[in-house]
């Protein structure tokens, strides 16, 4: 019985994921939110600079941190995506035990979370701690 909650829970996932990456060829919001929980307070820090009395250091320092992992993160997502993909196909066409390699995908996940969890510690190094809480207040906000 488990083993069926399990493998009907990744299918699903899969056919999120799947629609996903129907919607462009570019990373879109759906698919980061799909393959990771954790907010992007980057972005909103970025993207309201002048709201929240970002300063050119502040600012070169985020830029720094995106530009250097933006690209990795990205590849996580699109590799999550993948693997549910081919747990999707290969759960309808082998006798393959998808909750092995449902593990791939699972550790995947865990990086990005602990990118997230890093992102945001930097975050809060470079932010005073009223930006920050200002940034917090503003991804609640537009959710």
């Amino acid at each position: 019985m488990k083993k069926i909650i399990i493998a009907m829970t990744l299918i699903l996932m899969s056919f999120s994921s799947l629609h996903a990456m129907n919607m462009g060829t570019g990373m879109n919001k759906h698919a980061l939110k799909h393959a990771n929980p954790m907010p992007n307070l980057m972005r909103i820090a970025i993207k309201n600079a002048d709201l929240l009395g970002i300063d050119q250091k502040q600012m070169t320092a985020l830029k720094a941190w995106s530009d250097t992992n933006k690209p990795k993160m990205k590849q996580m997502i699109q590799q999550v995506m993948h693997e549910e993909a081919m747990l999707l196909e290969n759960a309808l066409t082998t006798d393959n035990d998808s909750v092995k390699e449902a593990e791939v995908m699972l550790e995947t996940r865990k990086k990005i979370i602990e990118m997230k969890a890093k992102c945001n510690t930097n975050l809060k190094s470079i932010l005073t701690k009223k930006q920050y809480q200002q940034v917090v207040n503003i991804y609640r906000s537009v959710q």
